[in-house]
């Protein structure tokens, strides 16, 4: 086998194994954003300070002006992204929607 064969080969593993690593990465997403969806969708219905005591205190609040309020909070994960959890209650402190975003990309809206 000529050096060049052996290259095209080696080139041809290596895509291969890098098809294999995204799509592990892929799934691997996909699976832990459907665990978070889960986990988020059991909040709702229940009251803000159960959040607020199994999270902490939140980054910040907000009022609206029909009388809901929002939550959120800031965590720090791996290479130093951070992500927003969102919760809105309802005029009485019932969690009705929530959302989860990167908070550490430029533009995107908070």
């Amino acid at each position: 086998m000529t050096i060049r064969n052996q290259r095209r080969r080696a080139a041809s593993i290596l895509k291969r194994a890098l098809l294999v690593g995204l799509l592990l990465v892929a799934a691997t997403s996909i699976s832990c954003a459907d665990t978070r969806a889960k986990r988020m969708d059991a909040w709702q219905g229940k009251p803000s300070e159960d959040v607020s005591q199994h999270w902490g205190v939140p980054n910040g609040t907000a009022k609206l002006k029909d009388g809901r309020a929002v939550y959120s909070w800031i965590s720090v994960h791996k290479l130093g992204r951070n992500y927003r959890t969102t919760v809105t209650t309802s005029k009485d402190g019932i969690i009705e929607e929530w959302s989860y975003h990167d908070a550490t990309i430029p533009g995107y809206p908070e």
